[in-house]
Parts: structure tokens; sequence; C-alpha cells
């Protein structure tokens, strides 16, 4: 059962991680504890890794009160979800969840937007979100299922993230890019180099599948089309 109704966790129990004005007045980013040290160990990742602060985009795009939801579909109209049913609200299909907006994940890669969705992706299940759990699809919008509680790696980044500790390369997901059109063209994708490292054989494939069940954040499958797998392989 939900912690709290949609829309109506007390501000008492959030962490602020940002604020500012705009059009409509003042605006936070609220946080369950959870969720507040998962973003900011996401942030001092993908600093670590790539040097890019990633930023939640400004307004109720972490924490969204019921009123806000309101505002917002009355502006938004369909493009906003019905008040009492975001999953900016702290519950999503009957879950715990936190949602978030982040304005710049393609700086993680500019100008090449399947590099730094791979990145982007990588960073967020390391930290423990999910993306691509909503409909339409929202590139920037990612959930955490779990915002009361600190995961033990996190704990140091609960408020503000300086340094990574013991991150290693081996902690990326491995990322598996294939073609749309063949199931047996499969690469390895580099997220340093945004190219394919190699191609891998059918019986190493079926080496990657079996870990991903066993573990499904270890590996990621990415499907293409035929002219950017002919791109990514150089």
């Amino acid at each position: 059962m939900p912690e709290f109704a949609n829309g109506r966790i007390p501000e008492s129990r959030l962490i602020a991680l940002g604020r500012g004005r705009n059009a409509d007045g003042t605006w936070k980013h609220l946080a369950p504890p959870g969720t507040a040290a998962r973003w900011n160990w996401l942030v001092a990742t993908g600093k670590a890794k790539y040097g890019v602060t990633l930023r939640v985009t400004p307004g109720w795009n972490l924490f969204r009160p019921l009123d806000v939801q309101v505002l917002y579909r009355q502006r938004l109209g369909i493009m906003a979800a019905r008040p009492g049913f975001s999953s900016h609200g702290g519950v999503f299909q009957g879950r715990d969840c936190m949602a978030i907006d982040v304005q710049n994940w393609g700086d993680l890669a500019p100008g090449n937007s399947f590099t730094a969705w791979a990145r982007f992706i990588a960073l967020c299940r390391i930290a423990g979100f999910r993306v691509d759990f909503v409909k339409p699809r929202e590139t920037w919008h990612v959930g955490d299922f779990d915002p009361w509680r600190v995961p033990d790696a996190a704990k140091g980044f609960r408020i503000n993230a300086i340094t990574v500790r013991g991150l290693e390369d081996d902690d990326m997901p491995i990322i598996v890019v294939q073609r749309e059109n063949s199931q047996l063209a499969k690469g390895l994708f580099d997220t340093t180099t945004g190219k394919l490292r190699r191609e891998i054989s059918k019986s190493e494939n079926n080496l990657y599948r079996a870990a991903q069940k066993s573990n499904p954040a270890s590996v990621i499958y990415a499907t293409v089309s035929d002219r950017d797998y002919a791109i990514l392989r150089g």
C-alpha cells in the first residue's frame, strides 16, 4: 500500500533539492529520502564519468502537489496526467513512485542522441531509476519505485553529492545493440566512444541473455535501424 495519497505527501517528509520562481510563483524540487539519495547519486555518477551535471527541469518537476497537478491539467489538457494520477504525485498505478523530469540528459553526448540516451539509461539503471514507464513516451521522465528507502550504496549522497566512491567501469550495464531487421547482427556498445566495440556471436549473445534474466539491470538491449547500426559499427 502506498505511503501517502497521490499529491498529498507532507512537505516535512520530503527533502528540498532546489527551488525557484516562474510565472506561477515559487516552485520547489522536493523528494522522498530514497529518491533524493538516488538522484544525487545519479548526478555524481554522471559528473564523474562524463563531466555533465544532470538537472531537474525547473518547475514542479519532482514531487507535484495535488493543487499543482490540477493547474497543469487545466493548462496542458491531456498532455498532463489527471489530478491524483500523476507519477510526480508519489503514487503510480497503485505503487509508491516518484518521477523526475531531467532537463539535460542530451548533454551526455551532444549531437549524438543515441549515445546520450544509452548513457542516460545506464546511469539511471545504476542509480535505481526506471525509464520508459509512461505513455506517450517521455525520454526525460524517470521514476523511482522505491522512493522511501535509501539504498546503502547511495547513503553518502542523501543531501549533497561531491564525489563518487568505489564506482568502476565494470559497474556500468552491458549494452547490446541489435538491428531491427536481423536477429543475428548484434554488437557491444561502447558508451565512451559512442561506437560498437565489436560484434558478438550467437553463443555469446545467449550468455548475455542469461545474465539479463538473472539480473535485468546488468544487460540492456537496444534496437536500432539498419542505417544507425551501420553508423555505430563504423
